[in-house]
């Protein structure tokens, strides 16, 4: 469960992200990471113990600037291309990572989502009446320490990924916080600014088409289902591989659940995540499935050869394995495909979307309604922290699915 904030706390967590790294700032020795045991860093901001090839080769170059160069043409006449095959195409060749950012912003419609002066109130409301800033410092604190970005205890980019948290948990009071969303927002940082990413987490959490909500909310309903439909997608296509899980006990939740929950982020290598990422913002929910067969079919052969506690770690350490990133994504889109039209690509509907259109207007009713204390001298008000029972509030805006033309 997670830690509850009373106002003592509050107080001091958030003048610690205010004060940040600069004079007066009071960080322990343990809560930045030990810089001298790593040698290298990656192209994503990755540092890494042992030395790695940093650069890309000349003609991986050249093929990255002319790509970006088409993506470019491509983002100034989005309306025109949407929906398209060619779309699709790039975007199973892969998105350079220099426009990554500005073609997920086109993609999720953040522009035309976003209501001026909602992130900030709800910010800066968070910072004085969220009941979970304490878990969500916690959270903070080791949320992608192996980052440039996030590498500073109370640096730029914690501060960004603590106010985004705390902004969104008072956006949907229902649902609050849950563990899990620091390491999405943390990636959306990585691409998008402070009020794009919270944005971005709205839609991602709550609209139709990824419904992200269904992974979070008590009882995990959602979840259930897809780990239920991967199991029957396995006995299905992968019958050899079912029959030797189930002989070593490998239940299908053990190893789906971090991979649905945070659609593979920190369960495969992170450009593969990157490009896992990209097929899910073009398609949908629906990739969430396709992607774990083509993981175990990939996998398959050396799955088969190793017994119950082996195929477990092995499958905890998909991260730590290269894999070829084209190869992955032109079989996805095949398996997406093939799982489409058998209609399994996604389980039956679990989860019944409430009506809460007018969930903008109501963080706005909150944050007119709530007085604005200084967080040192005055505690919370009672009203802005509803009771959490078994359900959750969803932003039910429209996110333009994407229609082949």
């Amino acid at each position: 469960m997670a830690n509850k904030t009373d106002d003592e706390d509050r107080v001091r967590i958030v003048q610690k992200y205010d004060i940040g790294r600069d004079d007066g700032a009071v960080i322990e020795d343990w809560e930045d990471p030990d810089l001298s045991v790593y040698r290298s860093t990656d192209r994503y901001g990755f540092m890494h113990t042992k030395p790695i090839a940093t650069g890309l080769p000349d003609k991986v170059v050249q093929i990255e600037r002319e790509r970006a160069y088409k993506w470019g043409k491509m983002l100034k006449k989005w309306h025109k291309y949407w929906g398209t095959d060619k779309l699709l195409k790039r975007v199973n060749k892969g998105i350079p990572d220099s426009v990554r950012g500005e073609v997920w912003k086109h993609v999720l419609d953040i522009e035309g989502v976003k209501e001026a002066g909602i992130y900030e109130s709800m910010k800066q409301l968070g910072r004085r009446e969220s009941p979970d800033i304490k878990q969500i410092d916690v959270d903070v604190l080791r949320t992608f320490r192996n980052h440039v970005m996030y590498r500073d205890r109370y640096g730029i980019k914690q501060q960004a990924l603590f106010h985004v948290l705390v902004a969104y948990s008072m956006y949907n009071p229902v649902l609050g916080y849950t563990q899990g969303m620091s390491s999405i927002a943390a990636m959306l940082l990585m691409y998008l600014n402070e009020e794009d990413a919270f944005w971005a987490m709205v839609i991602l959490i709550g609209s139709p088409r990824f419904a992200m909500h269904g992974m979070l909310i008590p009882g995990l309903p959602k979840l259930l289902a897809y780990c239920d439909l991967h199991g029957n997608i396995r006995r299905r296509f992968l019958p050899k591989l079912d029959r030797h899980f189930m002989t070593h006990h490998i239940d299908p939740s053990e190893y789906t659940t971090p991979w649905f929950v945070k659609c593979y982020l920190d369960a495969v290598p992170f450009q593969l995540t990157l490009r896992i990422w990209d097929a899910f913002l073009f398609n949908g929910e629906s990739i969430l499935v396709s992607a774990s067969l083509v993981l175990l079919r990939i996998h398959r052969k050396t799955l088969l050869r190793m017994r119950e506690d082996e195929i477990r770690i092995f499958l905890q350490e998909l991260d730590r394995r290269p894999a070829d990133e084209d190869t992955v994504i032109t079989e996805l889109d095949a398996v997406h495909s093939e799982l489409v039209k058998a209609n399994l690509a996604m389980p039956p509907a679990t989860v019944r979307l409430q009506d809460l259109s007018s969930l903008n207007h109501e963080a706005k009713q909150r944050a007119a309604a709530s007085v604005r204390p200084h967080p040192q001298t005055h505690p919370p008000t009672s009203h802005s922290s509803p009771q959490r029972p078994n359900g959750y509030t969803t932003y039910n805006g429209h996110v333009p699915e994407y229609r082949h033309r």
